[in-house]
């Protein structure tokens, strides 16, 4: 895919036969170029500059400039072009430079096309970044983020990062529309056969329609309202739009305030309700896809789950869907890149609180967002286990 040849190699062959035979001098590590065109890749610029640098054959192309980050591409052949240099993991290299360029050969997230960063420790440069005359990268796409808080209810200790940045909630929001629903009409009072199906298939399913028939019931972004007061949260408020309910704005600490909310301070008849239909949450949601993903995954048993997603591309692949409903927008967050959250607590008694939210890149596979959820959630179990 990018082998170098044709006229390409006679320009370099050139400038490299130009170069050696001046006395005292060291050849050009990089032969810098103007007047390309280059797709950006996971930027949405063009980059019209490049260097052509030598590098180690197999070097690894990896998601961000972190080698701990997914391997997105391999660069086979030793020469390659590079768009831009940025700062990230320290390396083998001795320092924390990073070059991004595109892979020969895609190794996962196909929807990259192998773009991704290389470490300056596989280029065989002698001055970083100078040897390349590239422009530093523009701050990688908002979009590909990940925010996380995994608490426990007996130390108080607790793992996070990111946790008070602001996500559209997705199918999260249904914990504050049942807990507003209980606590409206108060314990002792018997839900309505009707209403209870309501709150098994948003709770255990994520229905939509069932959520979208209790928000418009319940008084819409009011529901929000009254939950941020009653439960003090600080990162959530309701959708611009009051009818696009899973555009609400959370944090990661804010789902974990919830989830503390039911188990210690909620009255206990809503606790075991919303906590029981939680711990039985279908592998199929009601709207086709599967629900399995991070924590059902990633952690073992017991747990209680609810997961949250929004603007996947595809057609659902779970066999057992039993329905579908509406999609949902607000303000204030990102609207488009596509959602996968997995929420929920584990080990005995719920003892931890796990809340994991990420944003992918616009036309990310179902498949890749859950597994890199996943392997978030198996990482953050194996630094907080039971």
């Amino acid at each position: 895919m990018r082998v170098l040849s044709g006229p390409l190699v006679a320009a370099l062959v050139t400038t490299v036969l130009i170069l050696l035979p001046v006395p005292g001098a060291q050849a050009q590590v990089c032969q810098h170029r103007t007047g390309v065109s280059h797709d950006g890749g996971i930027f949405p610029n063009t980059f019209t500059e490049d260097s052509v640098c030598g590098n180690q054959a197999g070097a690894p192309v990896h998601a961000t400039p972190d080698g701990s980050s997914p391997r997105v591409g391999v660069l086979d052949t030793t020469q390659s072009w590079f768009l831009c240099w940025t700062r990230g993991q320290r390396h083998a290299g001795g320092n924390d430079v990073w070059y991004y360029t595109q892979g020969d050969r895609v190794v996962s997230a196909p929807e990259r096309h192998g773009y991704g960063f290389v470490p300056a420790s596989h280029l065989n440069t002698s001055l970083d970044p100078d040897d390349t005359r590239l422009a530093q990268c523009p701050p990688l796409p908002p979009e590909r983020s990940t925010a996380y808080m995994v608490y426990d209810r007996v130390t108080g200790a607790s793992v996070r990062a990111e946790e008070h940045r602001r996500f559209r909630s997705a199918s999260l929001v249904k914990l504050l529309i049942a807990l507003d629903y209980l606590e409206t009409r108060g314990p002792g009072t018997a839900v309505p056969p009707a209403d209870a199906q309501l709150l098994r298939a948003m709770l255990r399913s994520s229905d939509d329609t069932a959520a979208s028939t209790l928000w418009v019931r319940d008084g819409w972004g009011a529901i929000v309202d009254r939950m941020v007061t009653r439960i003090g949260l600080t990162d959530t408020a309701p959708p611009a739009n009051p009818g696009m309910w899973g555009y609400t704005e959370i944090s990661a600490a804010d789902v974990v305030k919830v989830y503390r909310y039911i188990l210690e301070s909620a009255h206990p008849s809503f606790r075991d309700l919303v906590m029981g239909h939680l711990r039985q949450a279908t592998r199929c949601a009601a709207d086709g896809w599967d629900q399995y993903f991070g924590i059902p995954t990633a952690v073992p048993g017991p747990w209680a789950v609810k997961q949250g997603w929004s603007a996947f591309e595809e057609e659902p692949r779970c066999s057992a869907a039993t329905g579908s409903g509406p999609s949902a927008r607000t303000a204030g967050v990102d609207l488009a890149s596509p959602a996968m959250h997995t929420t929920g607590t584990l080990c005995a008694n719920d003892r931890k609180i796990m809340v994991i939210l990420t944003l992918n890149p616009l036309g990310t596979p179902w498949t890749t967002a859950a597994t890199r959820i996943t392997t978030k959630a198996t990482d953050l179990y194996a630094v907080s286990p039971c």
